[in-house]
């Protein structure tokens, strides 16, 4: 009886010192797992934010780094040649004049007002300078237009005459559209047809009534 009261005396104090040190080791555990996830910037918040840890929580390694996404490819859209607004040939090939005995480099039509505007209009002035390439001579020249109002030239156009301007088969005609702007409602322009290969030579000068709006 002596010895086994004397053996549970020993044993004892062992048992109890290792319930403790389990004890605290839990108790350790549990007040760093408390630390971590309480809100460094004040253990006192309340909310939904209260005890998440905040970015000071981690280090710089443990961020997350999203890399952005590339930029979208633009879709390029090819129209086919057939399919593009080339323009259109005209069903008729007349010429808008007719040059049944019309003379080369004169008057042979009166200019005509096309476009009159607020204070503005658009002349038009066809000129004949050949018949076919048997009708140029070798020497190129500029065939020139100017439109005057009230003694004053407000518009100019002119054209190279060249072999290579010349058509094979048909009349070859100039048809000057040119701008003017004028000074008055109503009035007479004055359009001066030069022929210039080196120093101007006039052809004729022909006469238009204009009209604009106010």
């Amino acid at each position: 009886m002596t010895f086994l009261l004397l053996l549970s005396t020993l044993i004892a104090p062992s048992a109890f010192a290792s319930d403790t040190l389990a004890a605290a080791s839990a108790a350790a555990v549990a007040d760093d797992d408390d630390e971590f996830f309480t809100d460094t910037k004040s253990a006192d918040t309340k909310g939904a934010n209260a005890g998440v840890p905040d970015s000071a929580s981690f280090d710089d390694e443990d961020e997350l780094v999203i890399a952005a996404a590339p930029p979208p490819v633009a879709k390029v859209t090819v129209i086919p040649a057939s399919e593009r607004d080339l323009g259109s040939t005209p069903a008729s090939t007349a010429m808008p004049v007719n040059t049944a005995g019309a003379k080369l480099l004169t008057d042979n039509w009166a200019p005509s007002i096309v476009v009159a505007d607020k204070d503005a209009v658009i002349v038009e002035m066809p000129v004949l300078y050949a018949n076919s390439k048997k009708d140029f001579d070798g020497v190129s020249y500029w065939l020139v237009a100017e439109v005057y109002a009230d003694g004053k030239k407000v518009a100019e156009s002119r054209t190279n005459v060249t072999r290579d301007s010349v058509a094979d088969k048909g009349p070859s005609i100039q048809f000057f559209r040119m701008f003017a702007p004028v000074g008055a409602p109503s009035g007479v322009l004055e359009v001066k047809v030069f022929r210039n290969a080196g120093k101007n030579e006039l052809l004729f000068t022909r006469s238009v009534k204009y009209a604009v709006g106010s």
